[in-house]
This record gives structure tokens, C-alpha cells and sequence, in this order.
């Protein structure tokens, strides 16, 4: 028994190296095959094209992935812009007497500030024909700028004093910092 054993175990290693020998000989004749056919040098060149190909489109799903990322931040920002302007909406429809007067506009890097203006010509009497009587009493405006000089700054400009506007009061939003600037003129 121990004899056929072993004589199964020495025929399945002969097997198995010709076997073995057969498959190499079959790999080695269809290599020179395909070296002899000619087109070797196409197919490398083909190879190596595509793979610069491939770097290339590589290249371009990193750009393609920055651009998304940066469209999606934009219209996270407009989402959240347009969010804010429907909040505005609604106030205003709950308060339609109320006008609010803006200059500028939200920019990244500005501060919203709230300023009192009135001016000291009109009375409620109609004193001046000029100017629209409800400045007789201070008229909301909000001012999109960057520090609290420049957002005086503009609503001195687009209120002069020499027409009779004043300033009662500025308000950073954020802060909620109050600086009167002068007595109340009515």
C-alpha cells in the first residue's frame, strides 16, 4: 500500500512539472508571437499614451473637485443670503408702514450698522416742499460698510448737513454698540 502511495505521489509531480513545462513553453511561444507580429512598438506607444491620458484626466477630477467645492460654499452663501432677505420680506410685511433706507450692500467682510437720520428743516407742519415730511422724525437706515468711520462717512455724504440731515443716532448691528451722536432735533 505504502508502495502505490507512493508511486500516485512521483506520477502527480511528473504530471504537474509537464504540466508546468507544457504552460511555459505555450507562454513563451506566444510572447515571441506577438513580439514578431510587429505591432509591439504601436501597442507601447498606445500604452503609454493613454496613460499620459490618464494623468491628465486625473488632473482635471482634482480641478472639477475644487470648482464644485467652491460653487457649493457660493450657493451655501446665496442660500443663506436668500434666507436673510426672506426674513427682511416677512418683517416687512408684518410692519408695511415702516420704510427702511439701505446704502450699500452685503459684501463679505461688511458690517450692517443701523442709523437714526432726520433732518431739521421739515416739520410735521410741511415746512419744507422739497423733501418728503417724514423726516421730520428719524427715519431708519442701514448702512453695509466696514467700520463704523466709513458707514459716518456715507451717510454724511448721502445726508449732507448743509441740506438739514442729521445723524441721531449709529448702531453696530453685531455689537450692539450705541454712539448718539448729537441731541435729537425735531
Amino acid at each position: 500500500m505504502l508502495i502505490r502511495f507512493c508511486e500516485a505521489v512521483l506520477l502527480a509531480a511528473f504530471f504537474s512539472t509537464v504540466a508546468y513545462g507544457f504552460g511555459r513553453l505555450i507562454g513563451t511561444v506566444s510572447v515571441g508571437m506577438v513580439e514578431r507580429s510587429g505591432n509591439l512598438d504601436a501597442l507601447r506607444a498606445t500604452i503609454a499614451r493613454r496613460s499620459g491620458l490618464e494623468r491628465e484626466f486625473s488632473g482635471r477630477v482634482g480641478e472639477r473637485r475644487r470648482i464644485m467645492a467652491a460653487l457649493e460654499r457660493e450657493i451655501k452663501d446665496l442660500v443663506r443670503k436668500r434666507i436673510q432677505l426672506e426674513q427682511m420680506a416677512a418683517e416687512a410685511l408684518e410692519t408695511p408702514d415702516r420704510i427702511m433706507r439701505q446704502i450699500g450692500q452685503e459684501v463679505r467682510g461688511t458690517q450692517l450698522y443701523l442709523a437714526l437720520v432726520l433732518n431739521k428743516y421739515v416739520s410735521n407742519a410741511g415746512g419744507s416742499t422739497t423733501i418728503d415730511p417724514a423726516w421730520a422724525s428719524a427715519q431708519e437706515v442701514a448702512v453695509w460698510a466696514n467700520g463704523m468711520g466709513e458707514a459716518r462717512g456715507e451717510l454724511e455724504r448721502r445726508y449732507p448737513e448743509s441740506q438739514g440731515f442729521k445723524i441721531t443716532s449709529l448702531v453696530d448691528v453685531a455689537r450692539e454698540n450705541t454712539i448718539p451722536d448729537v441731541e435729537f432735533v425735531l
